[in-house]
């Protein structure tokens, strides 16, 4: 019934993770299609082992010449995905490497979806390492959490595929396209996600780095810039505290002074401002989650 995809680089410390979650699913994938995209450490090692053990594994070896990287991301994904235009299959799963969900995940996602046609894309949500244990990380529950998006195949089809991207932001764009589509796109709180690869949002540095991307993606996926501003106002809490929103809008607003190329089309930008415009509004009046 349904597939997944997994880009892999340099995933050797975390992968075991996601093995463990996908092989105790009580609903197991007609193929997982895992892409070694030009890794260096002992990840193509362990993949190989594994298909050898599970014929439904499947590994592609691609020689990436790039840094780690969104782009490369997307490429990766779309070579494993030239593979499956001969199977059966329902859903199609874009799955990362350091993560791991309960035995029920897929199937119970899969009920959901089937009850609701419209829904086109979805996932549960993602829960960080913290020195208090896992947190849910902020995210809207109209977006379906990029590192395990979940597509109907003729949603996924009709948008296209991913995209490469010049910061991030290539799960954003491919659901955008399939809200502008007439698609429905979520994301269930009570579906977890644990992510294992550390960020250390409590060392200033890094913590500054991931603002001062997440402002640039705003800025690429086309987000308005009354939103950007409103959310950025949203995350003040965020590490380090009101520095982070501040750095967040500054990447913004210094690639729309320079009037750099956005990776989103215009037709998707037009509809992005609408949404929201209709969000933002919805939101002051108490009947919409805007982060």
């Amino acid at each position: 019934m349904y597939l997944l995809i997994t880009p892999a680089r340099n995933e050797g410390k975390y992968i075991n993770y996601t093995i463990e979650a996908i092989l105790s699913q009580d609903l197991k994938p007609i193929c997982w299609i895992i892409v070694d995209d030009g890794s260096t450490d002992d990840t193509n090692l362990i993949i190989r082992q594994l298909s050898k053990n599970y014929s439904w594994v499947w590994v592609v070896e691609r020689n990436s010449v790039q840094e780690r990287g969104f782009a490369s991301k997307a490429l990766a994904f779309m070579e494993g995905y030239k593979m499956v235009s001969e199977l059966s299959y329902r859903y199609i799963g874009n799955l990362d490497a350091d993560v791991s969900f309960n035995a029920s995940y897929y199937r119970i996602l899969i009920e959901r979806m089937e009850n609701n046609k419209r829904l086109g894309v979805a996932s549960g949500v993602i829960m960080e390492k913290s020195l208090k244990g896992y947190q849910r990380v902020t995210s809207s529950l109209n977006h379906a959490v990029g590192a395990v998006q979940f597509w109907k195949k003729e949603c996924f089809e009709q948008v296209g595929g991913y995209r490469p991207v010049t910061v991030s932001g290539i799960d954003a764009i491919a659901e955008l396209i399939a809200r502008m589509k007439g698609w429905e796109t979520r994301s269930f709180q009570d579906l977890h996600i644990y992510h294992h690869r550390p960020v250390d949002t409590s060392n200033t540095k890094n913590a500054l780095e991931r603002a001062y991307r997440a402002g640039l993606t705003e800025y690429h996926i086309g987000t308005s810039s009354y939103f950007a501003l409103f959310k950025a106002i949203r995350r003040w809490r965020e590490r380090p505290v009101i520095l982070s929103a501040f750095i967040r809008l500054l990447a913004y607003w210094a690639a729309w002074v320079k009037k750099i190329p956005r990776d989103a089309p215009d037709e998707l930008i037009e509809y992005l401002k609408r949404e929201q415009k209709y969000r933002l509004l919805a939101a002051l009046k108490g009947q919409f989650d805007w982060r």
